[in-house]
């Protein structure tokens, strides 16, 4: 198994959400691009209302992987401790590439293990770290950047049309040194979705489909646009088919 890479994020104040103005500019540039064209640009802007309003978190230190786990580090785990196989793993997709197609629950037995391997406390990130780490010191809109860019990152107008190495987009981490951060699969995060500081509790598909007490994921796919890999994007573990590509990272905390 290749080690994972775990990166020093330090400690700091971080912006997470988006404000009114960020809002309205991210509606009118992604509402008409959506991978489901049969919905409304008034649903889209509901979905996007759960990143307001914008506010300052504070973070001490922590270690986040550089790259989401990968099917060789999750085979190893199996190989270990068994559980059922991931379809990433069953498709026998390359080592390197992202394990896909996992419950929270398997991503959370995983992370406890890796401790105990590691002799360390490791756990996924909450929404809030994923954010900061993806956003870095310099508080980007996508990991890589202010301005969406498709050839750095696999999402839908990349056109790569499957899971890519999660070192494919290394040229291009964030601030912190993070990679694979905007698209390619989606990454659980520890979060329950909850209304921000100041917002409102936002009732869209995903509450329908997921009930109000869903985990969220971020970052986006490959077969998702490049408005779920703005690092503020808030999104959940929606049933439909293409949503099922959904990997993890994983968060050792500091001690001491």
């Amino acid at each position: 198994m290749h080690s994972l890479d775990f990166v020093a994020v330090p400690s700091g104040t971080g912006w997470i959400g988006s404000t009114s103005q960020e809002i309205a500019a991210c509606v009118e540039t992604w509402a008409h691009r959506l991978a489901e064209p049969e919905f409304t640009r008034e649903q889209f802007s509901r979905w996007i209302l759960k990143e307001f309003p914008k506010h300052p978190v504070r973070f001490d230190s922590f270690r986040l992987t550089r790259f989401p786990v990968t099917n060789d580090q999750y085979r190893a785990f199996l190989g270990d401790l068994g559980g059922p196989t991931p379809e990433s793993i069953v498709r026998g997709e390359a080592d390197n590439c992202p394990v896909w197609g996992l419950s929270y629950a398997e991503c959370e037995r995983f992370a406890s293990w890796i401790g105990t391997t590691l002799g360390k406390t490791c756990r996924l990130p909450t929404e809030a770290e994923w954010e900061y780490a993806a956003r870095g010191p310099d508080n980007l809109e996508y990991p890589y950047g202010n301005q969406f860019d498709a050839a750095k990152s696999n999402c839908l107008e990349s056109g790569k049309g499957w899971v890519t190495p999660v070192d494919e987009y290394a040229a291009y981490p964030s601030g912190f040194g993070i990679c694979d951060m905007a698209g390619n699969v989606e990454e659980w995060t520890s979060s329950r979705y909850q209304p921000y500081p100041k917002g409102i509790a936002v009732e869209d598909e995903l509450s329908r489909t997921c009930g109000i007490d869903y985990r969220v994921l971020r970052g986006g796919s490959f077969c998702r646009t490049g408005d779920l890999t703005r690092c503020a994007r808030r999104h959940g573990p929606h049933p439909g088919s293409t949503y099922r590509y959904r990997g993890f990272r994983i968060v050792m905390v500091e001690e001491g």
